[in-house]
């Protein structure tokens, strides 16, 4: 898959001369967008033209109305990532501006779907919106492709245990500490991904060196402790993640990320690491003493280790 960051003006005319397109925000690459993406896959190969994923970066209302904007689930990396993992030709994230906001509904078909695109087919969502002001809905892109000779299927939303698989609700179930289900609409554990940087270093003299992560998600799940697999280059280690802020000290002002990778000793400081959540374990708690504390890491550390071996397992699941 070759992947494309660009200006809308600078996308290549033409990018494939006859492709299906797929078109979303594909926020968390979830268990719905995984649908879209096999689907236009599927659908390119069987007419031997080009597969196309086609996306908005940033999310369009960090532009129009930042109070507004969705935290985002997953940095642009990870999101290119997990894409590649699909089979399709290209991922084309256009830049969001002002300036493209202000481009018709028409324009953006006539200009990017047929002019740049070649579109023969796209797939979507209900509930895609487009062009200046969101004037473009699911039949006007119906409509409008008739006129250029390309059809639209809306792709129906995959329900899990009664829910709508929706990022909206993805982000919900984090905030609200619920990675379990979260895991079940995403398709894999929620991941975050940052660079270790320098903590207080209270892990090390409570005998659990931890690893302080600076998130570049915007979606951390709620404070406490979970069971996690710690991803460092192309291997992942059983751990435990506290979020909070750390209330046994009664010093901290903001709230932290740190790591426990079990039984793992090696230096770690600016690299880049990624916690798969698997459980959660408990709430943050103040204890009455750092050897009380240190006390339940343990306890922490071997639910951790039960996780570890009841989930390391379901490797595609977890994506190693």
């Amino acid at each position: 898959m070759k992947f494309i960051l660009a200006l809308h003006s600078e996308i290549p005319m033409p990018l494939a001369s006859s492709s299906v397109v797929t078109l979303g925000n594909f926020d968390g690459v979830h268990l719905g967008h995984r649908e879209l993406f096999h689907k236009t896959v599927d659908r390119a190969r069987e007419l031997g033209i080009t597969s196309i994923a086609l996306s908005f970066y940033p999310h369009p209302l960090k532009i129009l109305n930042p109070p507004k904007a969705p935290p985002v689930l997953l940095p642009l990396d990870e999101k290119v990532r997990l894409l590649e993992s699909f089979g399709l030709n290209y991922f084309l994230c256009v830049r969001f501006t002002p300036d493209f906001a202000s481009l018709k509904a028409f324009s953006f078909v006539k200009e990017i779907l047929v002019g740049s695109l070649g579109v023969r087919e796209v797939y979507v969502g209900k509930d895609f919106r487009f062009g200046r002001g969101r004037e473009g809905d699911v039949r006007y892109l119906k409509e409008v492709g008739s006129r250029f000779g390309f059809s639209v299927e809306v792709v129906k939303p995959v329900i899990v245990e009664g829910h709508l698989v929706s990022s909206t609700r993805i982000r919900r179930l984090l905030i609200g500490g619920d990675v379990q289900s979260a895991w079940k609409l995403l398709g894999r554990p929620y991941k975050l991904v940052g660079k270790v940087i320098r903590g207080a270093g209270r892990g090390r003299k409570l005998g659990f060196p931890t690893a302080n992560l600076d998130p570049e998600n915007e979606v951390i799940p709620k404070g406490g402790v979970y069971s996690v697999g710690v991803e460092l280059g192309n291997k992942v280690y059983p751990g435990v993640v506290s979020i909070g802020y750390n209330p046994t000290f009664d010093d901290e002002k903001h709230k932290k990320v740190e790591v426990y990778i079990i039984d793992f000793c090696n230096y770690l400081y600016n690299k880049r690491i990624g916690v798969l959540f698997f459980d959660r374990i408990r709430d943050e708690e103040k204890f009455p003493s750092p050897y009380v504390l240190a006390q339940q890491i343990k306890r922490d550390v071997e639910e951790a280790k039960v996780a570890w071996i009841r989930y390391s397992s379901r490797h595609g699941e977890l994506g190693f």
